[in-house]
């Protein structure tokens, strides 16, 4: 059981040393926090940010330990839910879901060729979870 116990805890302070440190910041200065900043090591992995100083995070970034971009979500609208998701690959914008009315489903996809040029777009125009309208561009 001592033995258990003690590689119990040699785990435990081998996941806090590991553990990530969130560092917070006042940007207006009203006494809490706006921006959240989660360090793992040097690198930041995640950032998380109240824009309209309403206390409702409203961004959040994620990035691999390199310091790329993996995915971002935003609240447009301001009414706490996030409705614009962003996909990347090797830091590049693959892809974006959007939550065009605000339901909290996403019911238009556009995705991108090195996140640039529009490869297609689709919509679903009457909110039922099916695609209804494809446009496809280029090749």
């Amino acid at each position: 059981m001592k033995k258990v116990l003690a590689a119990a805890l040699i785990m435990l302070s081998v996941v806090s040393l590991s553990a990530a440190e969130v560092i917070t910041s006042d940007k207006n200065s009203d006494g809490e926090a706006d921006l959240w900043f989660t360090m793992e090591g040097e690198s930041i992995i995640e950032y998380s940010a109240d824009r309209n100083f309403d206390g409702v995070m409203d961004q959040k970034v994620i990035f691999d330990v390199e310091g790329v971009v993996q995915y971002e979500e935003l609240d447009f609208n301001w009414d706490g839910k996030m409705d614009d998701f962003y996909f990347y690959q090797d830091g590049a914008l693959i892809r974006q879901e959007i939550d065009t009315n605000f339901d909290g489903s996403a019911d238009m996809w556009v995705y991108l060729i090195g996140g640039i040029y529009v490869e297609k777009i689709e919509r679903d125009e009457n909110f039922d979870g099916i695609v209804d309208r494809t446009i496809s561009y280029g090749e």
